[in-house]
């Protein structure tokens, strides 16, 4: 694999897990008995499934629409790979001040270089 594809891997992996946590709490809902003991646990986990859903529909939605516009040319892009920047973060006055990290190398790009 390149290092386009575990970008993308990168991107949709939080929605998997997101996913598969909605689905294991529907598996052991589906398995607990239906006696009044078990009764607050089954509410509970109605509510982890619903939110495991919303979950992994946000984080698949979120680098979806990341990814379609640095396709089309919006936002600031890698002058090494050409890939996506993340977030800009905080960094430190003596070594160039703010930057943003590349999504398909991983470089860390100086803010004088996006601006």
């Amino acid at each position: 694999m390149d290092r386009w594809d575990w970008m993308a891997v990168r991107a949709y992996a939080p929605s998997v897990a997101a996913l598969l946590l909605a689905a294991a709490s529907m598996f052991m809902l589906s398995g607990l008995p239906d006696s009044p003991l078990a009764h607050g646990l089954v509410h509970g986990f109605r509510w982890v499934s619903l939110l495991g859903l919303v979950a992994a529909t946000g984080l698949f939605v979120a680098p979806t629409y990341r990814l379609v516009q640095w396709h089309r040319g919006v936002g600031p892009r890698c002058p090494t790979c050409d890939g996506p920047l993340g977030h800009e973060r905080a960094g430190y006055a003596s070594r160039g001040g703010a930057y943003r990290r590349c999504y398909a190398c991983g470089d860390n790009v100086n803010h004088r270089h996006y601006e």
